[in-house]
């Protein structure tokens, strides 16, 4: 089982003007990880998997959790997957957003899976008002030596999280289109 801190947490706008998440974690031995969420994942997750879009604190609790499951369709890993273990199975092969009967079942498997690697393979500790603060930002100069708050900078991130529901309606219909099914 990995354990991995927040220890900072902001915004990037990438060359191609594409929006990320540096959500930055660190190990016990200090080792730094960073998760890089194009900003469009929340809104996407949301869609897909019916989530409510309001919730910010579970989209990225999903989004970043999601990185670690192993692939479904796999042979290697079918056998164990979480969503095929509970049963949710469709023509001999687990249940994914791209086979599923409905968005509730590709949620219900999906979330099986994100159980399963909260049990088994990443505890991510959340960031807890007044919590110890890291001494460097890497979005800060690295000349300087920026102390930052992780509770506030996530915090202020979070904010900064605004759902489209035109935008989502127009993923969920071309979505819809492209699965033959409602999304």
């Amino acid at each position: 089982m990995i354990t991995r801190e927040i220890v900072d947490a902001y915004e990037h706008v990438g060359d191609d003007d594409t929006e990320w998440w540096m959500i930055v974690t660190a190990s016990p031995d200090g080792t730094r990880h960073v998760y890089a969420l194009p900003a469009c994942t929340f809104e996407n997750l949301s869609v897909e998997y019916g989530l409510d879009p309001g919730d910010i604190d579970e989209l990225l609790r999903i989004a970043i959790l999601q990185l670690h499951i192993p692939h479904p369709m796999q042979r290697a890993n079918a056998a164990n997957d979480a969503a095929a273990l509970a049963g949710l199975v469709r023509n001999n092969r687990p249940v994914t957003f791209g086979n599923a009967d409905s968005t509730g079942q590709a949620r219900e498997a999906h979330l099986a899976r994100i159980a399963w690697v909260e049990a088994h393979e990443v505890r991510i500790l959340w960031p807890s008002p007044a919590a110890r603060p890291t001494s460097r930002a890497l979005d800060v100069d690295p000349g300087q030596d920026a102390v930052v708050d992780p509770h506030e900078r996530l915090a202020a991130l979070k904010a900064t999280y605004r759902p489209d529901k035109e935008r989502m309606a127009a993923t969920r219909d071309h979505l819809s289109m492209l699965l033959g099914r409602p999304v």
